[in-house]
């Protein structure tokens, strides 16, 4: 686990600037409307902002295992010792990113298949799929059985870290939910109503800021796996 965390944290440090680049591209339409919101005037706005919240907080693992295409490149420069500049940094990232796009929208299919037939099956696959982004085999399907082998080879650490990022997303909704707002009232208050436009835009700038770091845990499973044959 130590050299997984230690990982993260020093790609994380050196490439944090390219990767929350992208992660802001990512999420652009949520900072956008995060940040443009006006103060609700009455209840029905003011509970569309915290369902988009509560949305956006769901979702945001499409993002971050996308993400993982990006930071896997750096992570992999990290632990060979022949770490990248910044400007190379980008160009890998973006093209890890880009590669990562379809087979990411192939694992978002196949968890929510797996979801509507049971919920078991779904959070699996969201576990076993999870390193997708970060296999640099081509295809839709070889990446999704590379992540499954990786993440066999160290599934107690694959399982904890996905759970940490999905408890971070929720955290940073259902914290500022419980201490600013709680169930809105019939008719609320300025006060409410300011707080839902206050958690709305926590999460439109949270979730982007804390996207790199998921990717880059999930990037460094992905590196330090040694998955069997």
């Amino acid at each position: 686990m130590k050299p997984i965390l230690v990982l993260t944290l020093r790609t994380y440090a050196r490439y944090v600037a390219p990767l929350t680049l992208l992660s802001v591209v990512l999420f652009a339409p949520l900072l956008a409307y995060g940040l443009l919101s006006k103060t609700p005037g009455e209840l029905g706005p003011a509970w569309r902002m915290v369902m988009i919240a509560w949305g956006a907080a769901s979702t945001a693992w499409i993002a971050q295992y996308m993400l993982v295409g990006a930071a896997a490149p750096l992570a992999r420069s990290i632990a060979e010792a022949a770490p990248l500049t910044q400007r190379a940094a980008l160009r890998a990232a973006v093209g890890g990113l880009v590669r990562a796009g379809l087979p990411t929208l192939m694992v978002v299919a196949a968890i929510a298949m797996g979801s509507i037939a049971l919920v078991i099956p779904g959070l699996a696959l969201g576990v076993l799929l999870s390193l997708t982004g970060a296999s640099t085999r081509s295809g839709l399907a070889e990446p999704m059985l590379d992540s499954v082998a990786r993440v066999r080879a160290n599934l107690k650490v694959a399982i904890l870290a996905v759970v940490a990022i999905l408890a971070v997303d929720f955290a940073i909704v259902t914290l500022p939910f419980v201490i600013l707002l709680g169930p809105l009232s019939p008719r609320p208050t300025p006060e409410e109503l300011s707080a839902a436009q206050l958690i709305l835009k926590v999460a439109a700038i949270g979730i982007p800021l804390v996207t790199p770091l998921a990717a880059c845990l999930l990037a460094a499973v992905a590196t330090t796996a040694r998955p069997t044959e």
